[in-house]
């Protein structure tokens, strides 16, 4: 999925900025250059080395339970189609989509909208510490509510954009 998702999130990285950019200048009270200059450094940190992380992560929690229970499952022959399990399993798999040919054209829009949590997460710890770095003298608290509230406006409106590319995607197969 990183391979599906990052073209996008490197595509949306100046919108983003422009937006979170203005929201901080606004709430923090800064000048246009000091805003600009730490939400790009934060961005730029956070798309380059934050949402990969937060894949991996994802990635990781995938791999330990899927596996043992892919393993028990043919072990004790387990049958694993009932609606509930496949619900778990796509949550648990979003990192790393299976070779499901024909649901790929939902599970693809689905899976990048589900993982824009946790970049979401990611994101705002690594910003957060980027931008009190960065604007040293303005309160903390003030800088960190800020920086919260820019990524939940900026991932709010790319969870958007996900949601309808996954709407999209299912009413041209219908």
């Amino acid at each position: 999925m990183i391979f599906v998702q990052m073209p996008g999130m490197l595509f949306a990285l100046v919108p983003i900025i422009i937006v979170e950019a203005l929201l901080i200048r606004r709430w923090l009270s800064l000048p246009y250059g000091d805003a600009f200059k730490g939400v790009i450094v934060a961005n730029l940190a956070s798309t380059i080395v934050g949402v990969p992380l937060a894949r991996l992560a994802m990635l990781v929690v995938e791999f330990v339970v899927m596996l043992p229970v892919a393993l028990a499952a043919d072990h004790w022959h387990w049958k694993l189609g009932s609606p509930v399990l496949g619900v778990l399993g796509f949550l648990l798999s979003i990192a790393w989509l299976g070779p499901v040919e024909r649901q790929l054209y939902w599970m693809i829009p689905a899976a990048s909208a589900l993982l824009l949590v946790p970049s979401f997460v990611v994101s705002v710890w690594f910003e957060r510490r980027i931008c009190l770095r960065s604007w040293g003298g303005i309160d903390p608290a003030l800088v960190s509510r800020g920086v919260f509230n820019a990524n939940l406006a900026s991932y709010g409106l790319l969870f958007v954009i996900a949601c309808g590319w996954l709407g999209t995607e299912y009413f041209k197969k219908r």
